[in-house]
C-alpha cells in the first residue's frame, strides 16, 4: 500500500495497522485537505479506475482543516423501522449510529476503513452499488476492534 499524505496528520502507521490482515497490493491512498470553502468535514472516495493508475485501486481522503473536535459522524446500520409520514403513508427509515471522533487521525481512519471496504468488494468482483451500509459496518467493526470507538 502506498500512502501519499499531504496533510500534517501522521496516519500512515494507523492505516497500515488497521488493514494488516487484508490484501493491500496495488492500493494507493491519498490524504489531502478539502478545497478552501468546503463545507464537508471529510470526504472519501474509492476509484475503481483512475488516470495514471493501471488498475485503479485509489482511495482518496480529504479532510477539512477547520474541523473542531470532538466531531460526530453518522454511520448507517442494518436496523430499519417504519413510520408514517404527514400524508399517512408508511415509510421505511434506516437507523444511524453517531460516532464521536476525538482527533482528526481517528476520523481519517474511520473514513479510510469505509473506503477500504469498497476496495475489498472490488477485488472480490462485486459491483459497487448499494454497499454503503456494509462499508459503514466494516469500518465500525474495525474501529471497535482497535478500540478507537
Amino acid at each position: 500500500m502506498i500512502i501519499e499524505n499531504s496533510t500534517r496528520y501522521n496516519v500512515g502507521a494507523a492505516l497500515r495497522e488497521a488493514v494488516c490482515e487484508y490484501p493491500v497490493d496495488g492500493v494507493t491512498v491519498q490524504v489531502r485537505y478539502c478545497p478552501k470553502g468546503s463545507r464537508r468535514y471529510i470526504s472519501g472516495t474509492y476509484y475503481r479506475k483512475a488516470p495514471g493508475l493501471d488498475d485503479g485501486r485509489l482511495i482518496r481522503l480529504r479532510i477539512n482543516r477547520n474541523n473542531c473536535y470532538p466531531l460526530e459522524v453518522a454511520f448507517k446500520t442494518s436496523d430499519y423501522y417504519t413510520k408514517r409520514d404527514k400524508y399517512g403513508c408508511e415509510r421505511i427509515y434506516q437507523r444511524m449510529r453517531n460516532i464521536r471522533f476525538d482527533t482528526a487521525e481517528d476520523l481519517i481512519l474511520g473514513i479510510f476503513l469505509h473506503e477500504f471496504s469498497h476496495y475489498l468488494d472490488h477485488i472480490q468482483g462485486l459491483n459497487g452499488r448499494y454497499k454503503q451500509t456494509k462499508a459503514d459496518k466494516f469500518a465500525l467493526a474495525i474501529l471497535e476492534k482497535l478500540q478507537v470507538i
